[in-house]
């Protein structure tokens, strides 16, 4: 199978950037799909490795696999204890007004998906606009707790889905028009693009960084081209 990019690798941890439509891990659902945990293995040539988290299937970015039990141990702790910062990038549906924070319980059904309901679990994601166009908004995410999909139903409760989730979103594709083109995408508009955490091997600040996929560099480049905002006219007095 196709071995993602490897953004980071030593002798404790592998960590890939995970492309769209791959598991991190396999599934009651998915019992026969090939997921990043196999790719390591075969990576490595057979040796067995250790899943330390998971994202998303149909997100994309950071996803780290412990080398040994050790490894898995400590990285498992820093992940329980929420002794990191994971920063996403994502294009969501409306224009944000303002920086903000989002504090609502998630609860998990039994299909897998997740609402906001006062019996589920306290859930905090923090929120920041990086550009806004015509009806989207580029925002950098900042989970503070790790819930089944956080940040998808969080943002959703707000009135600004991912501008394309199948689940918590629209059914229908994203389309975007360019230079009076229609141009359809299918694929979940989230990249956790960076994780930062205190590695016991150097006792130091850790920061892995996982490029931007194309896919979603596309529907960027076309909200620049054919989105943007008027800028403000300013008058003088």
């Amino acid at each position: 199978m196709d071995i993602p990019e490897i953004v980071f690798e030593d002798e404790q941890l592998l960590v890939f950037n995970k492309p769209s439509g791959l598991l991190s891990i396999r599934d009651d659902r998915h019992p026969w799909e090939k997921t990043a945990i196999d790719a390591a293995i075969e990576y490595l040539d057979g040796k067995q490795v250790l899943p330390v988290h998971r994202i998303d299937k149909d997100t994309s970015g950071i996803l780290i696999i412990a080398k040994h039990a050790n490894a898995e141990r400590k990285m498992s702790e820093i992940f329980y204890d929420q002794h990191l910062r994971k920063l996403y990038t994502t294009i969501v549906r409306g224009e944000v007004k303002r920086d903000n924070k989002i504090s609502l319980p998630v609860l998990k059904t039994r299909s897998g998906k997740v609402k906001i309901d006062k019996e589920g679990r306290p859930s905090l994601t923090l929120y920041r606009i990086k550009k806004k166009y015509k009806g989207f908004t580029l925002l950098e995410a900042e989970p503070k707790t790790g819930r089944t999909h956080q940040i998808r139903i969080h943002l959703a409760s707000i009135g600004h889905p991912l501008a394309y989730d199948r689940v918590y979103g629209a059914r229908s594709a994203l389309v975007l028009e360019d230079g009076g083109v229609p141009k359809t995408f299918k694929r979940l508009t989230l990249h956790a693009g960076e994780l930062i955490f205190t590695y016991w091997k150097t006792g130091k600040s850790l920061s892995l960084k996982a490029p931007m996929p194309a896919d979603l560099t596309e529907i960027i480049d076309i909200l620049d081209r054919n989105y943007e905002l008027p800028k403000p006219v300013h008058h003088k007095k």
